[in-house]
């Protein structure tokens, strides 16, 4: 069989390895970006807790009166010895985290107790629990820790030592001791803190199972992007395909509209071919005043779907023949926001609800329904105005008669910068110089009467 060279093949690798390497970073980037938030969360919440014992114990230790240590370790407890446990406890109590709050004199046999609290399951103290619990501990003999013997000389002889970080049976814990001084100024006791790192971990445990999951949404996002992205590298030689599908889908869209717009002017037998009529005008004007083809064409299919919301009054006021009633017609100017609310999720052009909601504003702050006022209102808010309070003037009714064209024209010439804006006008009226609003059949006739309810 004869073999077929395929001459994409080396750029085929290249974008294979290319995607290859590039999810590679991606994997590192993510990985690297993950360690380091969790390196910079466990130190951040050290420093925090840390600072938070040593600010504890300072402040414990400021409520013991160093002078009645040894008169209380000989003595026993008295009323002063109670009111000082009642504070320490309420230290404990009210301090995030810390788990562990007392008073020792350290001597060579040991701690000897003064005050020892610890906080339990229910968030209580023992001190709560058990209001003789300082007296019934007051003078016991603690053993030292084997771990404990490094820290011993500096606390025999009324030093200081950075805070300890321990993880054995009594969990993750930060341990600071500050001394507290007599009156000579000699140490007579330590306040010990320990702070409880419990929830650090599980914090961490949860925070990677998440950041997991994630990752492989994130991955599969990857790899279906990466596929088509290679898919894309293949099919270099069909981009001109790719344009005029492009531009299929752009027509299917303005086709889309058009028929919607269809839908909306069979709803209202007084206005047919009003929206289309609207979007000519509005191309026409968009484009006088400078925009781009593009914009041109988003306003005009903008203004396609400007009456959209009328789909939702009901027929027998949209079509009523007879005067219509103050509730009648504000149920139809409520077309506006139901417009809106129709459009405004079709991100394909979020635009698009705009002229629905806002072509009824006018400059002057009378309009409806948001009562907007000069540069408020949106640009293409403003073109599609003057285009449909032409057309309202200037086409048949089965009512009446179209307006005279001279008469329509100086009517928006009177209320622009009130009811319409006067930059949109003035290229209105620009356009209606070179002749391009009137009707060819238009022979110079139509009523000259004012029509009210179209200028106010």
């Amino acid at each position: 069989m004869k073999k077929t060279n395929d001459n994409n093949a080396p750029l085929i690798n290249r974008h294979r390895l290319l995607m290859i390497v590039l999810a590679l970073l991606i994997i590192f980037t993510v990985g690297a970006v993950v360690f380091s938030g969790l390196m910079i969360f466990k130190r951040t919440t050290y420093d925090y807790r840390e600072q938070t014992i040593i600010n504890t114990s300072m402040l414990a230790a400021e409520q013991i009166d160093g002078d009645k240590i040894d008169v209380w370790l000989s003595n026993g407890a008295d009323d002063e010895y109670l009111e000082t446990g009642r504070l320490l406890d309420s230290i404990l109590e009210n301090t995030a985290y810390l788990q562990y709050l007392y008073v020792y004199q350290i001597k060579p046999d040991g701690c000897h107790v003064v005050f020892d609290f610890e906080t339990t399951n229910d968030g209580l103290t023992e001190y709560d629990e058990r209001p003789d619990i300082d007296a019934a501990s007051l003078g016991n003999v603690i053993g030292f820790d084997e771990s404990f013997n490094e820290y011993l000389p500096t606390l025999l002889s009324g030093g200081k030592i950075d805070t300890i970080e321990s993880n054995d049976t009594y969990g993750w814990l930060l341990t600071r001791y500050e001394p507290v001084f007599d009156s000579t100024g000699k140490c007579v006791a330590y306040v010990g803190a320990d702070i409880s790192m419990k929830g650090v971990n599980d914090f961490i445990k949860n925070y990677l199972t998440q950041i997991a999951v994630i990752a492989a949404f994130f991955l599969i996002g990857c790899i279906l992007v990466g596929t088509r992205l290679y898919v894309g590298a293949r099919r270099a030689d069909e981009m001109e395909s790719l344009i005029n599908q492009q531009k299929r889908d752009k027509e299917l869209t303005r086709e889309i509209i058009e028929a919607f717009a269809k839908v909306v002017d069979l709803k209202d037998s007084y206005t047919q071919g009003h929206s289309f009529r609207v979007a000519e005008y509005t191309e026409k004007l968009a484009r006088e005043l400078g925009y781009d083809e593009e914009t041109v064409e988003k306003y005009r299919n903008i203004a396609l779907m400007h009456d959209i919301g009328k789909v939702g009054i009901p027929d027998n006021v949209l079509n009523k023949p007879g005067k219509l009633t103050d509730e009648e017609f504000n149920l139809i100017k409520s077309h506006a926001a139901r417009g809106y609310d129709v459009l405004e999720n079709i991100s394909i052009m979020p635009e698009i609800a705009i002229g629905a909601r806002a072509h009824h504003e006018r400059p002057d702050g009378k309009g409806y329904p948001l009562g907007l006022s000069g540069n408020e209102i949106p640009t293409v808010a403003q073109i599609i105005a003057v285009a449909d309070c032409f057309d309202a003037m200037y086409s048949n009714r089965p009512y009446r008669s179209r307006m005279n064209f001279d008469k329509a024209v100086s009517i928006i010439k009177e209320v622009s910068g009130t009811q319409l804006s006067s930059e949109v006008v003035d290229a209105f009226l620009r356009l209606v110089e070179k002749g391009e609003f009137r009707d060819p059949e238009d022979n110079g006739g139509g009523s000259t009467e004012s029509i009210e309810n179209i200028r106010k």
